[in-house]
C-alpha cells in the first residue's frame, strides 16, 4: 500500500542560536529541499505543516530554519524529528525504483512460497540492503539486485525475487 506521506529528511542537532537546525536528507537528491517551501513535521505520530527556508546544502547534510522554531532551545525540541512531504510532492522516481516506505510490509515471496514480509531497507552506498522478518522467525537479508527481484506489485503488496539468484546472495539471521 502506498503511504500518503514519504520522510524527506530527520533533524539531527541545532545549528548555532537562531534555531537553524541540521538536516540528514533521507532522499537520493538533497538539492531537492531547495524547492521546498513547506513540510510536515512528524511529532508524535501527526504531521504538522510549516514553512522552510534552506540555507545551505553540504554532500551529507541540510542546513535549514523551520517557521516557529528561531531560538536554540526551540530548535532543541526538533532533535530526531522527521521531515515529511505529502506524496504528491515527492521527486518522480525513475522506472522500476520504489519509495522505501512504499517496500516496507510487502509480502516477499520465491517459487511461490512466502518467505516473509520486508522490514527494513538498509542503505551501504553502493547496493541497498533488503532484512525481511521470515514467517518461521528470524531475518534474511538480501542486496537489492535487479537480476534477483523479478517482480514488485505495490497494488498487489508482494515482491517476487528469484530462487536460484536468493540462494547466492541470500544471510540468514536467526
Amino acid at each position: 500500500m502506498k503511504t500518503p506521506i514519504l520522510r524527506i529528511g530527520i533533524v539531527l542537532r541545532p545549528q548555532g542560536i537562531r534555531g537553524e537546525v541540521k538536516i540528514q536528507p533521507l532522499t537520493d537528491d538533497p538539492a531537492r529541499f531547495k524547492k521546498l517551501k513547506t513540510v510536515l513535521l512528524e511529532i508524535d505520530g501527526e504531521h504538522r505543516e510549516t514553512g522552510i527556508s534552506v540555507e545551505r546544502i553540504e554532500q551529507d547534510a541540510v542546513y535549514a530554519y523551520l517557521q516557529g522554531y528561531y531560538t536554540r532551545n526551540a530548535a532543541e525540541n526538533l532533535r530526531n524529528v522527521y521531515l515529511c512531504v505529502r506524496r504528491e510532492e515527492a521527486v518522480p522516481l525513475p522506472e522500476n525504483t520504489w519509495f522505501v516506505a512504499d517496500l516496507l510490509g510487502l509480502n516477499v515471496v520465491s517459487d511461490g512460497k512466502t518467505i516473509g514480509r520486508m522490514a527494513e531497507v538498509i542503505p551501504t552506498g553502493a547496493v541497498d540492503v533488503y532484512r525481511v522478518e521470515k514467517t518461521e522467525g528470524g531475518s534474511l537479508l538480501f542486496p537489492a539486485l535487479k537480476r534477483l527481484l523479478t517482480r514488485i506489485d505495490l497494488d498487489e503488496s508482494v515482491m517476487e525475487l528469484d530462487s536460484t539468484v536468493l540462494e547466492e546472495v541470500r544471510v540468514d539471521e536467526d
